[in-house]
């Protein structure tokens, strides 16, 4: 059976056979994902942040705040928290006290214990900002919120 349609005002013939080989196409696609999925556990993102974690301890700067980044930019709250750290000490990129601290905010506000607290020592010590109690305050706030949602569980890194 023959299918006349019009795309953008010109008539378009498509064989039925062709939809059911496309519908086909997308079940192997859709099926191949679901595989790949299940066979990797879902877990790229933390193999990825576990071989930055790995670099970081090796001491291999540069090629952790590469992969840092990379996770940071796809919602990695780990992620986020390490690339905010790596900008505000300087190692494997320059030092960035406003990089560093724009990803310690992206990471607390996702729920990041560590990032809310670290904000919240940074804006009470004035490490590379001016002093803000209220600021201090906010993100201190935040950190102990954070805490209660977890009930306790630390994040790694937090004992």
């Amino acid at each position: 059976m023959i299918k006349l349609l019009h795309q953008c005002g010109f008539p378009l013939v498509l064989c039925q056979n062709s939809v059911k080989t496309e519908r086909s196409t997308m079940m192997k696609i859709q099926t191949a994902l679901i595989f790949l999925l299940l066979f990797t556990g879902g877990n790229l993102p933390a193999a990825d942040f576990e071989e930055a974690m790995e670099a970081l301890t090796q001491g291999e700067h540069r090629e952790a705040y590469r992969d840092f980044k990379r996770l940071a930019k796809h919602d990695h709250i780990k992620a986020q928290y390490q690339l905010g750290m790596l900008y505000l000490l300087g190692k494997g990129v320059g030092q960035d006290t406003d990089q560093g601290i724009a990803w310690l905010k992206e990471a607390a506000t996702n729920g990041s214990y560590l990032a809310a607290n670290e904000l919240g020592q940074i804006y009470l010590s004035g490490r590379g900002v001016d002093i803000n109690e209220q600021e201090a305050i906010k993100w201190l706030e935040l950190a102990t919120a954070i805490a209660e949602q977890n009930e306790g569980e630390a994040e790694d890194g937090c004992d």
